[in-house]
């Protein structure tokens, strides 16, 4: 686990802490993400207080000013700042539990609430079709086995790149997905004719490549796909025929989106995309998207 420890002392249990996130499964970019909040956060005390930051002395007031500042003059979204706080809450509610400190500075506060959620970013049918017709006339085999993965398996970009050749199972009619979600949780996709078609196509090329790796995608160096490396890939699709604010996780809304859109059970969708209950989908991918909140105000006469 590699961050900038210039930022703040070694005594502030910063290892420790990597350690006990790690014991609680939090994934390697979580834990980065995390530790660098806390040394954000002692940054600005310092520069705030004119004093060495040390946790003993951080107070409820210290916590509740630093929100106030990402508010009110660092002017960032309710959801970045509700980040930070996340992690500066499991970082004291650590140091509490270890008998670091007396007293958790952050136990009594409270995120921002967002009246309104913000519409997810995701692919209109238009947009996903042009998108699926450019990627099929590059011809790259892997690809399009990607997107159609993506799209219409509803698979995160790590659990992407983690598929093995032996977690697919491809009869003449039928398929399932083996993925590995959060938390290590295993859920089985059914596959798609499309996303049956593809798999196999790249795999008259996948089989042939030689490599210590047993990963279904591998990048051009015999190694696992990074997730920038995957997003780069389609970045550079979108861009090719103008398609912006499309991230890797827009195909996940995508899929689930359809699945809502056509009548699919919310447990069902729930269930396909890995999510602990149907509330946690309902809460993401009901939401309207910014378009459709637009095309309802034209329908008034």
């Amino acid at each position: 686990m590699k961050y900038n420890k210039g930022l703040i002392e070694s005594n502030f249990y910063l290892d420790e802490f990597a350690t006990y996130l790690m014991s609680i499964d939090k994934s390697d970019s979580t834990i980065k993400t995390y530790i660098e909040h806390v040394q954000a956060f002692a940054k600005w005390f310092e520069e705030t207080n004119s004093i060495n930051f040390d946790p003993i002395v951080v107070t409820e007031i210290d916590i509740r000013d630093m929100r106030s500042y990402l508010q009110g003059t660092r002017h960032l979204k309710e959801t970045t700042i509700n980040l930070r706080l996340a992690s500066l809450k499991s970082y004291f509610e650590f140091l509490e539990g270890e008998k670091y400190i007396k007293n958790n500075p952050a136990k009594a506060i409270k995120k921002i609430k967002i009246q309104s959620p913000a519409a997810p970013k995701s692919l209109d049918e238009q947009t996903y079709r042009a998108l699926r017709r450019h990627i099929y006339r590059g011809g790259n085999k892997a690809h399009i086995a990607m997107f159609e993965i993506f799209t219409r398996c509803g698979v995160r970009n790590f659990e992407l790149i983690n598929i093995r050749i032996a977690d697919i199972d491809i009869t003449e009619r039928k398929g399932n997905l083996k993925v590995i979600g959060k938390q290590n949780k295993v859920r089985y996709i059914p596959l798609h004719r499309d996303v049956r078609d593809a798999i196999n196509n790249w795999m008259t090329i996948r089989k042939n490549i030689k490599t210590e790796y047993d990963n279904l995608f591998i990048s051009e160096r015999k190694t696992p796909y990074t997730r920038s490396g995957i997003w780069k890939i389609f970045k550079k699709y979108c861009a090719q025929i103008g398609i912006t604010d499309v991230t890797i996780h827009s195909f996940r809304h995508y899929f689930c989106r359809t699945l809502l859109k056509n009548g699919v059970d919310i447990s069902i969708v729930a269930q396909l995309a890995g999510h602990a209950s149907g509330y946690v989908t309902a809460q993401v991918y009901t939401i309207p998207r910014q378009e459709e909140l637009e095309a309802a105000i034209e329908t008034l006469i």
